[in-house]
């Protein structure tokens, strides 16, 4: 699939701007003036239907077969996905949308409009990402995950949905507006962090975290205020 076009006769294009390698499955609607990279996959299937075409004998390529089993996804305007990224069907990513390359969007995930998830993050479906949130690179989001606006997640935050693994019972985890986390953090199922809360670098999150708290450590505990941070942040800006 990555050398050739291939665009379904069910999606709905409404931008130029589709690169020449990239595969749209499904009813799938591209928006004005969004920039679909090279090696793209917009719509792919979820597991349990390409499970289902590798059981049968199927003569069919395997475009059209994908294509005609994808519900579609949503790319919103002026969205960009980036080089040899993929994203499932019954998603939808809302305006002015970026990814980095190599980023995988599962099914049945909303990303809000400004948005900005970086390379190599794997969004596990099922996960709703609020406005203007900036995600950077190596992320792990597992589905039943919220995050609010404007919030700011470090590389390489890991967050966990599951008490007792493998159990068939996933927790959601909540993150709100405004919140900070740092790099290489770890968040437990089942947590709640406050809004305009700090998760500082290398953390390990085992309980609520309070609105305007700023975190650290394994376990993390309160260290400070978010005015307090945010007084020092200005002055560190200021020298």
């Amino acid at each position: 699939m990555a050398g050739q076009q291939y665009i379904s006769k069910f999606a709905h294009i409404k931008s130029k701007n589709i690169a020449k390698s990239a595969c749209i499955f499904g009813p799938s609607t591209i928006n004005e003036n969004s920039i679909i990279d090279p090696s793209v996959i917009i719509g792919y299937p979820i597991r349990s239907k390409t499970k289902q075409i590798s059981l049968k004998n199927q003569t069919s390529p395997i475009e059209t077969l994908y294509d005609e089993s994808s519900s579609g996804s949503k790319i919103g305007k002026r969205n960009h996905i980036r080089a040899f990224s993929i994203v499932y069907e019954n998603t939808q990513l809302d305006n002015d949308v970026e990814t980095g390359t190599h980023v995988v969007i599962r099914e049945k995930s909303q990303i809000g409009s400004g948005s900005i998830i970086g390379s190599a993050t794997i969004i596990d479906g099922e996960v709703i990402i609020g406005k203007n949130a900036r995600i950077q690179s190596h992320n792990f989001i597992p589905p039943k995950l919220k995050i609010g606006d404007d919030v700011f997640l470090g590389p390489s935050v890991r967050f966990a949905n599951d008490l007792y693994p493998v159990s068939n019972r996933l927790i959601e985890t909540v993150v709100k507006d405004h919140v900070v986390i740092g790099i290489a953090s770890i968040i437990l199922p089942g947590i709640t962090l406050g809004e305009r809360s700090i998760i500082a670098a290398r953390s390990v999150v085992t309980k609520d975290v309070p609105s305007d708290t700023v975190v650290l450590g394994s376990p993390a505990k309160p260290i400070m205020t978010r005015e307090e941070y945010d007084q020092k942040k200005t002055l560190y800006e200021s020298e």
